[in-house]
């Protein structure tokens, strides 16, 4: 405008509005990632942008998006009035150097410290681990690194209980479902299952990939989301569960509605590790008679 390029009837009739000073041209559609770089330009000078708008430029898929929808987190150092859209993070000194990276030509707080905000903010504890196991997940970090940041700082609201909830935490896990998942077999009073464990055929060709897998029992668990009622993806499915099955192996699949009755998913999990341990047994045992014969 000041160029003379734009007069404000065309500023506001054929742009809209993000945040003050900053705007998108009519029929953009209003992606995450434009609301985050918006409330970038918005932004004071040295902000970064935090919590789940980063976990975005960090690839995090199951929180991020709908999260950055509600609000983009601003780490900034002063007192400037947010706009509506924006929840600026005060501080009073500037982050640390090593918590804080660029992606994108953004200011945006390192995967670790992200993951530690992200569940120091949420007051959920088993949806804080899904949290932090979804932004492991995507950034290739390791919990042992989240670990080591949190115990670098000192004063964050929360701090104690991220800490405390970090050894529930698994960067294997694929979806907070599948979190959810493993937390309801590791808190029971049946062994821990391996996650992410490729199964393969007597060709060592890759059959499938459990979600969670009880390999000495050779028990297989998948949770099987939305995309599973899907005609192909459910022909995959049922192509799977039967190499499997003439592998020996017994299969277990968890969907939502069955995640909400943990006592069913886990009688269905235990009988599935009986059965197992006498597939195995029975084996171990035709072989030592057809050992005996010869």
């Amino acid at each position: 405008m000041q160029a003379g390029r734009l007069t404000g009837h065309q500023l506001r009739s054929g742009h809209r509005r993000l945040f003050p000073d900053v705007y998108l041209a009519a029929g953009e559609p209003v992606t995450p990632d434009r609301l985050v770089r918006g409330a970038a330009l918005w932004a004071p000078a040295g902000a970064v942008i935090g919590g789940l708008a980063a976990g975005l430029f960090h690839r995090e898929r199951w929180y991020a998006p709908a999260a950055v929808g509600r609000g983009v987190d601003v780490y900034a150092v002063g007192t400037a009035p947010a706009p509506r859209g924006v929840r600026l993070r005060r501080l009073r000194r500037a982050l640390p150097a090593g918590h804080v990276v660029t992606i994108g030509g953004l200011r945006v707080t390192s995967a670790a410290r992200t993951a530690v905000d992200v569940a120091r903010w949420e007051f959920d504890d088993d949806a804080a681990i899904a949290k932090i196991d979804a932004v492991c997940n995507r950034s290739r970090i390791s919990v042992s690194e989240v670990s080591a940041l949190a115990e670098s700082v000192r004063g964050l609201h929360g701090l104690r209980r991220v800490r405390g909830l970090l050894h529930w935490c698994d960067p294997r896990a694929d979806s907070p479902p599948e979190t959810r998942l493993r937390l309801l077999l590791v808190r029971s009073d049946l062994p821990d299952p391996t996650p992410q464990v490729a199964i393969r055929n007597e060709y060592g060709a890759r059959i499938a990939t459990a979600d969670l897998a009880y390999e000495a029992e050779m028990v297989a668990v998948f949770y099987d989301g939305e995309v599973h009622r899907g005609k192909d993806q459910w022909e995959y499915d049922a192509r799977v569960n039967a190499e499997l099955a003439e592998l020996g192996w017994q299969v277990v699949r968890v969907t939502g509605s069955m995640l909400r009755n943990p006592r069913a998913v886990l009688r269905q999990a235990r009988a599935a590790l009986e059965r197992g341990r006498h597939h195995i047994a029975s084996q171990v045992g035709r072989a030592h008679c057809d050992g005996g014969a010869i």
